[in-house]
């Protein structure tokens, strides 16, 4: 008699003494209570599987997820990774020789934050007082992966994520920290508190890896070896809103004296990058752009020569075919008045008594470097960087000038003549170092091209940076697919209408873009901006 037709019976009356031997009544219960023990056992495993916290299957989690509205898709960072990790196991323990077993073990660590320096293998050896085993290591290496990568981990980490989304949508959506919370959960990452630039463009926070990988470690007087997790790294999670992009006007054939006007849209001020490039004809003498609206040139007292193309950078360099000809660059401030164009009002006006308060009055002119624009200026210079003019936010008003003479004037005696040239240089004349004016019944050629471009908060957009171990979980080098199925997971989060970019973090110079740290390496928004590793050679 079973267990349970024992109990069934101990529920009748005393006096039928149903649970006696024998009796028809106990057998008929019997036959009865092994049907009831394997119906209580299915429906008890039903109920798990309808339980977050209880369901055991992959199968049961992903209908559990399809509730709240979780795709398949949406986990397959996750699958893709212990799919990555078993097949660089399988590497391991397939390895031929010593080499290949290290290098199998180093890219298995790979996919672990290890806070440890090369080779890593050696962590996991026995304590011994000479060489490590490292074929014992390997073992060790390959049983942690196994117990890390099981199947129950598996859907432990499953039911983490879906849980942990869930949470994040009750708090809500379309925010930095729904977007950073939900992106550090999409790669099975704890995440620390946020932090933000001085400009609010940039937000980063720490994250820990959620998956740890043990070691076996001596505990106790007996030496009793216990698997131990390693303690993750420290990671950095990062986020740009309204990232930096370039963005260029048409290079357009103007003529000397030419103004126009470049309207923007943006979120401030920008500094113009200029690029002049030399036409046939050798007119390209000594251009100048001059922002209107800020009473602010630069210039270049040289020739650009046909087809060359003469840059003025950001940075205030000038560069003519790529070659530093910045000691031949001037700029200037101030003395700057305007036109016959509609837009007067915007133009600087004499100081003084009756100066209407609305427009802005003009200061004397300062050059860099000092008396550029006098008569006696003499170039080369010592090529120090320029201040640059900038575009604003609207209309900007711009004009192209370039070297046209102007004849000097001779003073004093015919023996003993003093030459005056015209001030100021810019529109001296030189021998091959200016250009005609035109005839009266001439007309204008055109003297450069000239297109522009500054560095523009794009709007509408974002920039996810993660953590550069996780293009390993990919077979591909370049870890395309982990990006993709990132993206594909941060969709729910994602605010409408905003472009959203998932990067990895790069640590490694780029020109224009990377900024040198301070002491403090705790910066975080510093950990992600920063970059001074030397890119690789070029090959031969």
């Amino acid at each position: 008699m079973s267990g349970r037709t024992a109990q069934i019976l101990g529920r009748f009356p005393a006096h039928l003494e149903a649970a006696r031997r024998g009796k028809a009544l106990g057998e008929a219960v019997d036959g009865v209570a092994a049907e009831l023990d394997l119906l209580a056992a299915r429906m008890a495993a039903v109920r798990r599987a309808h339980r977050l916290g209880e369901a055991g299957e992959l199968a049961d989690l992903l209908h559990i997820a399809s509730i709240a509205g979780l795709s398949e898709g949406e986990l397959e960072l996750l699958f893709l990774r212990f799919a990555r990790a078993r097949t660089l196991l399988a590497d391991l323990t397939q390895a031929a020789d010593a080499q290949a077993r290290d290098t199998a073990a180093e890219a298995l660590l790979d996919l672990w934050p290890l806070d440890a320096p090369h080779p890593r293998l050696p962590l996991f050896a026995p304590a011994t007082d000479g060489e490590p085993d490292l074929a014992a290591a390997a073992t060790r290496l390959a049983e942690g992966v196994t117990n890390a990568t099981r199947y129950s981990a598996l859907t432990d980490a499953t039911r983490t994520r879906i849980a942990r989304t869930c949470a994040l949508h009750a708090d809500g959506n379309g925010t930095v920290a729904a977007l950073m919370q939900g992106a550090a959960n999409a790669l099975d990452l704890d995440i620390g508190p946020l932090v933000h630039s001085t400009d609010r463009y940039w937000h980063a926070a720490p994250v820990q890896d959620r998956i740890a990988i043990s070691r076996p470690l001596a505990a106790g007087e007996a030496g009793t070896e216990i698997p131990t997790p390693f303690v993750p790294a420290q990671e950095v999670l990062g986020l740009e809103e309204n990232p930096l992009w370039r963005n260029t006007t048409d290079s357009v054939a103007r003529i000397h004296g030419q103004s126009f006007t470049i309207i923007r849209r943006g979120f401030e001020r920008a500094l113009l990058q200029i690029r002049i490039k030399g036409l046939p004809g050798n007119r390209s003498v000594g251009p100048m752009l001059v922002n209107r609206d800020e009473g602010h040139g630069v210039g270049y007292a040289g020739t650009v020569p046909p087809g060359a193309t003469l840059v003025f950078s950001e940075e205030g360099r000038a560069t003519l075919d790529g070659d530093d000809v910045s000691s031949l660059a001037y700029a200037w401030q101030g003395g700057c008045f305007g036109g016959e164009d509609h837009d007067a009002k915007l133009d600087f006006v004499f100081d003084g008594a009756g100066r209407d308060p609305a427009k802005r009055p003009a200061t004397f002119v300062h050059t860099t470097p000092p008396a550029a624009l006098d008569r006696e200026a003499i170039f080369p210079g010592a090529g120090g960087s320029l201040p640059m003019p900038g575009i604003a936010i609207g209309t900007t008003r711009l004009v192209l000038f370039v070297q046209e003479a102007h004849a000097a004037s001779r003073e004093g005696s015919l023996a003993a003549p003093t030459v005056r040239t015209v001030t100021p240089r810019t529109q001296a004349a030189y021998a091959d170092a200016s250009v005609f004016a035109p005839g009266p019944a001439e007309t204008r050629t055109p003297a450069a091209e000239v297109a522009l471009s500054w560095l523009e908060h794009r709007a509408f957009a974002a920039r996810l940076l993660i953590p550069a171990r996780m293009r390993r979980y990919d077979e591909q080098p370049d870890g395309t697919e982990v990006l993709r199925r990132t993206a594909a997971a941060l969709e729910r989060f994602r605010p409408l209408g905003v472009e959203l970019k998932v990067e990895y973090i790069d640590d490694r110079w780029v020109l224009g873009e990377g900024v040198l740290t301070s002491a403090d390496g705790a910066d975080l928004i510093e950990q992600l901006r920063s970059a001074t590793t030397l890119w690789a050679a070029p090959a031969q």
